[in-house]
C-alpha cells in the first residue's frame, strides 16, 4: 500500500466499503442504454486500462467504483494513478460491480464519464485528416477504427445518422481507450460534411470496392468516407468524392473487414502525405 496515506487509502484501511443504494445500481444500469445515457450525459468505461487511458487524455470521468479485491492486486503506480480522484472513488461490493456491468465477469472497476457532445459547424476549420463513417453499426468495427486512427494520428471522427452509438459499451471496450483521443462527432449529414470540406479545402475520398488504387499522394487535407460492409455507400456519396478509391484484390474472397480496409486505406494516405 501506498505510505503517503491519501484519503482513497484510508478508505480502504477503515473498510468502509459501501452498498450502493438501489437507486444509484438503476442509475448506472439504465447507462446501458444509449436513450439514457444521453439524457444524464453520462457512459460507463470499464476495466483498468481504458480507465487509465481517460486519465492519461485528461477526459472528465465523474466517479469510479472498485471492489476492494481488485484495488489490493493493483501495483504502487496504479494506486497513484486513482488517488487523483480522491473523493469521486468508492470502494464497492462485487456483487454492486457485477450488478451494474455490462460484462459477465467484469474486473472489478468502473468509471462513469462525461460525454463530449461536440458540434460539427461546416464553417469550422476542423482537424484534418479525418474519417467519415457512413450507417455503419458494428460497434466492434467503429471501435477498431478508432485504434486505427489514434495509431496513424487522424484526430476526427464523424458518423453518420443510424450509426453505432460512439459511447455504447461495447465501442468504447473495442476502442482500447483511443475513444478519449479523438474528436467524434455524431448524426451529421453528408451534404455538411462536404460543405465544411468545400469551405476548408479537404479533399473528399470515397472508398469502395469499384475504386481504384491510390496512386498520387493527396495535396490538401483529406477525410475518407467509408460504409458499412453490408452495404457500402451510396452512389450520391460515391459521385460526390473526389476520388473513389479501392483496395486490389490479389488473392480471392469477398470483401474484407471494414476496419481491416480503413487500416489499409488510411495507411496509404498517411504514407502518400508524408513520404
Amino acid at each position: 500500500m501506498s505510505n503517503r496515506n491519501p484519503k482513497v487509502l484510508n478508505k480502504l484501511i477503515e473498510n468502509q466499503v459501501e452498498k450502493l443504494p438501489k437507486s444509484q445500481r438503476q442509475f448506472l444500469r439504465s447507462l446501458h442504454q444509449k436513450k439514457y445515457r444521453y439524457q444524464t450525459g453520462r457512459f460507463l468505461i470499464e476495466g483498468l486500462k481504458l480507465i487509465k487511458e481517460a486519465v492519461l487524455a485528461n477526459f472528465p470521468l465523474e466517479s469510479v467504483y472498485i471492489a476492494p479485491s481488485l484495488y489490493e492486486k493493483l501495483n504502487e503506480k496504479e494506486r497513484q494513478l486513482l488517488d487523483i480522484f480522491q473523493e469521486k472513488i468508492h470502494f464497492v461490493t462485487t456483487r454492486d460491480i457485477q450488478q451494474i456491468s455490462t460484462l459477465s465477469t467484469p474486473e472489478g472497476i468502473i468509471a462513469v464519464g462525461v460525454i463530449d457532445q461536440p458540434v460539427f459547424k461546416t464553417d469550422n476549420n476542423l482537424s484534418f485528416p479525418g474519417i467519415y463513417l457512413w450507417e455503419i453499426n458494428d460497434p466492434g468495427n467503429l471501435g477498431a477504427i478508432m485504434r486505427t486512427a489514434r495509431w496513424f494520428g487522424v484526430k476526427n471522427i464523424t458518423l453518420s445518422p443510424n450509426s453505432v452509438d460512439i459511447y455504447s459499451p461495447k465501442v468504447v471496450r473495442s476502442s482500447m481507450g483511443s475513444l478519449f483521443f479523438l474528436s467524434g462527432f455524431q448524426n451529421v449529414p453528408f451534404e455538411e460534411l462536404c460543405s465544411s470540406a468545400k469551405q476548408n479545402n479537404v479533399m473528399v475520398f470515397a472508398a469502395d470496392m469499384s475504386g481504384t488504387p491510390l496512386q498520387s499522394p493527396p495535396t490538401d487535407p483529406w477525410v475518407l468516407v467509408m460504409g458499412s460492409e453490408s452495404h457500402g455507400l451510396p452512389p450520391h456519396i460515391l459521385t460526390s468524392a473526389v476520388k473513389t478509391i479501392g483496395i486490389p484484390r490479389y488473392g480471392s474472397g469477398e470483401s474484407l473487414n471494414l476496419s481491416i480496409s480503413a487500416g489499409i486505406l488510411i495507411y496509404q494516405l498517411i504514407h502518400s502525405e508524408r513520404t
